[in-house]
């Protein structure tokens, strides 16, 4: 049983994404070490922690103990434009100087105990590599993601807000990429670099000639199950779409799919989430007479959520740009199949038995007819839907938790037996 210090900006045992890589990872490493967590927000923002603190009063964790480190003023100076809805990127500024503030308590507790190791879970983001690298104990960290690019393509048809957002981020991120020299000395610092996606695994060691392991930051905590009932002479066939209805999940691109998708009167589709476009793809599905074979779910508490899933018979994802989305674990654990667009951490954990990657060609327009085709070749041979069921099923043992504590105790024993 090791002492690990555990760096995780956002966490929380109700929430999807960034909060749930770090639960889960608490959750299930806590039976093997004892873990002290310094952590950021388990709320929308810096310095939400209620949640956290209520759900620590009431259940006991053993082996854990949750130090949640508050913005000082200055920080909450710096969120506080993002917080208010303008000027988001603001947020960086503020989570740098939180990162420093982390650093500093660290500096309190070494005073007074001793760490084997360092393991900064999350953000996934590259952007901020923090300051815990510069204390010389071993050091993990990862699964990191962020270097990749919206395929420019991707956003032909976006709101021109959106559009113009990750045009920049795509430019801002290059040069970040290239020239950050604090990633530079953390890259450096970092005994075990944990990559989340192939596309990320190859730009840093094509960049920063710095060796990794590649493997999804979230994997599946839930049992594995597949409602077999929903095969039987089904009525309609059900999608679902599950994340923040904003320009990256590019949900636009499914909607404009569906107006050619010729069996459309046989689907269902199940949207779960809330975001800024929602109202503006309401208004297109409404104009193009799609919304009567849509349920607008809003956004739901997550054990309600993956409840959709038992009557799902496919999940899809069109985003420009992700990790591994938290809902392709979710999708798995039911049996679901998911169909993509072959990058991000898609292209590494789809195949052909689990889900239908969908090339993304020069054209936005091509990108568009290939779902649509996609979806109609599954109506015409639904038997697919079953067997790709069944497929999901099989490749979803190889991504459960279970399957991740044997792979972080061995990589924490090799760190010390390379040391």
């Amino acid at each position: 049983m090791k002492n690990i210090l555990v760096l995780s900006y956002a966490i929380s045992p109700s929430r999807g994404s960034e909060y749930s890589v770090a639960w889960n990872y608490v959750t299930h490493m806590s039976k093997y070490h004892r873990l002290t967590v310094l952590y950021g927000a388990s709320g929308n923002h810096m310095g939400d922690v209620e949640e956290m603190e209520e759900y620590t009063h009431s259940h006991a964790m053993s082996n854990v103990r949750f130090i949640a480190v508050r913005p000082d003023k200055l920080a909450r100076i710096l969120n506080w434009p993002n917080r208010h809805g303008f000027l988001v990127y603001s947020f960086y500024y503020a989570y740098q100087r939180w990162h420093w503030q982390a650093y500093k308590q660290v500096l309190e507790l070494l005073k007074t105990e001793h760490f084997d190791l360092i393991h900064y879970v999350g953000m996934i983001g590259y952007r901020e590599p923090g300051y815990l690298w510069k204390l010389g104990l071993p050091y993990v960290w990862g699964p990191v993601s962020g270097a990749n690019n919206a395929p420019c393509q991707l956003m032909k048809r976006m709101p021109v807000m959106g559009r113009i957002k990750l045009t920049f981020r795509n430019i801002a991120n290059s040069i970040q990429f290239h020239t950050k020299q604090r990633l530079r000395k953390a890259l450096k610092a970092t005994d075990i670099l944990l990559i989340a996606t192939s596309e990320n695994q190859c730009k840093f060691k094509e960049v920063h000639h710095k060796d990794s392991i590649c493997i999804p930051e979230n994997c599946i905590t839930d049992n594995i199950i597949l409602d077999e009932r929903k095969f039987i002479n089904p009525q309609k066939y059900h999608i679902i779409i599950i994340g923040r209805l904003d320009a990256n999940k590019a949900v636009g691109i499914f909607l404009e799919a569906l107006t050619q998708v010729q069996h459309y009167d046989l689907l269902h589709v199940d949207v779960v989430g809330d975001g800024p476009l929602r109202s503006v793809l309401q208004q297109y599905a409404i104009r193009h007479k799609l919304n009567e074979a849509i349920t607008w779910h809003g956004q739901l508490p997550r054990a309600e959520a993956v409840k959709i899933f038992n009557s799902a018979h496919l999940h899809v994802i069109t985003s420009v740009s992700e990790g591994n989305p938290t809902t392709i674990w979710e999708a798995m654990s039911y049996g679901v199949p998911t169909m993509s667009f072959d990058h991000c951490g898609m292209h590494d954990t789809i195949c052909d038995k689990c889900g239908i990657r969908i090339p993304i060609s020069k054209r936005y327009e091509d990108c568009v007819t290939t779902l649509a085709r996609n979806i109609d070749a599954l109506i015409e041979h639904p038997e697919r839907f079953y067997q790709l069921a069944l497929g999901t099923i099989n490749c979803a043992h190889r991504y459960t938790w279970e399957r991740r504590e044997k792979f972080l105790n061995n990589l924490y024993d090799s760190l010390f037996q390379n040391k």
